[in-house]
């Protein structure tokens, strides 16, 4: 286990703010319910999920179909329209009219999205978002239907989350259930049960982390998301996943990715990020210490116990 030193700030993933867009409904949008323990149930989700690919889509390993970072930055931009990219999408939160926040998510079943418990709560209040979007495989902007940017509907939380919303948080993770089905288009993507000490043995060099950076790509930043390929889980911390995958704020709730027999599975949700200042300013420019993630037997574990 590593230490940190007292001299690292820590940044939330969502903190890169973005201005009400195109992705925002014309209308006014209904408020996102927060859904209760009993509701949970009606998510349709389970400790396992099978993974959905739509016969209509071509599949692709490589996101170009050809700053909390570390070391240098080791992302590229996600071009693809293919599965499994086409599963992972821009969520905007809107606080009110004039502001929003903005975080990644994978859609895991036909309907419901997984992302962080901080993308979907206001920590400032203490409330769900009242109106958050969900815009599929987002590139330079655009999508491939402006009719696949759909509201959120309900949202469910670690409940051990709004009790002490603290970063990194080991159930800083959340389901958001859409108003409409989006993953018969553009595919879901399985999770897979992997402890963390065999993501460290097992898998280094083979996690691949993909999230809506508000630093990436440096002229069009936000708009598209970036993929570190062949990062790794390096440790634990207080029960979250510790890695080297370069991350900035909007990555957060986005998928730490690997590939077994040729399938793609999220194995960690991508949720904070540690820096230090790298001089003593006034405006110090930070540099990234480690970056956190949440692990998937937390939530199966979680889904098993009460559904």
């Amino acid at each position: 286990m590593f230490c940190l030193g007292l001299a690292i700030a820590l940044w939330w993933g969502e903190r890169a703010l973005m201005s009400p867009s195109a992705y925002a409904q014309a209308e006014e949008p209904a408020v996102v319910r927060s859904l209760s323990l009993a509701e949970l149930p009606t998510l349709g989700i389970a400790s396992e999920m099978p993974a959905l690919i739509p016969p209509s889509l071509r599949q692709s390993n490589h996101p170009q179909n050809r700053r909390g970072i570390i070391d240098g930055d080791e992302r590229v931009e996600m071009l693809s329209r293919s599965y499994p990219w086409s599963a992972i999408g821009l969520i905007i939160s809107y606080s009110d009219s004039d502001s929003a926040q903005s975080c990644s998510g994978t859609l895991v079943a036909t309907d419901v999205v997984l992302t962080n418990a901080h993308c979907v709560l206001d920590y400032e209040t203490g409330e769900v978002y009242p109106s958050i979007v969900f815009a599929p495989n987002v590139i330079n902007g655009t999508v491939v239907s402006t009719d696949d940017i759909t509201e959120v509907d309900s949202v469910f939380y670690g409940p051990a989350f709004a009790e002490d919303p603290r970063a990194p948080h080991p159930d800083d993770w959340a389901f958001m259930k859409l108003k409409q089905p989006l993953g018969d288009r553009y595919g879901t993507l399985p999770w897979q049960i992997i402890p963390p000490e065999r993501l460290v043995n097992d898998y280094e060099g083979e996690i691949n982390l993909v999230g809506y950076s508000g630093d990436f790509p440096e002229d069009n930043p936000g708009k598209t998301a970036g993929v570190h390929l062949g990062c790794s889980v390096i440790d634990q911390y207080e029960d979250s996943l510790a890695h080297d995958c370069d991350t900035f704020g909007g990555s957060s709730g986005g998928p730490l990715l690997v590939w077994i027999d040729d399938q793609p599975y999220i194995v960690g949700v991508n949720s904070a990020e540690w820096v230090r200042p790298v001089d003593d300013s006034d405006s110090p420019e930070w540099i990234g210490v480690v970056n956190f993630g949440v692990q998937i037997p937390r939530i199966a574990d979680f889904l098993e116990t009460y559904l």
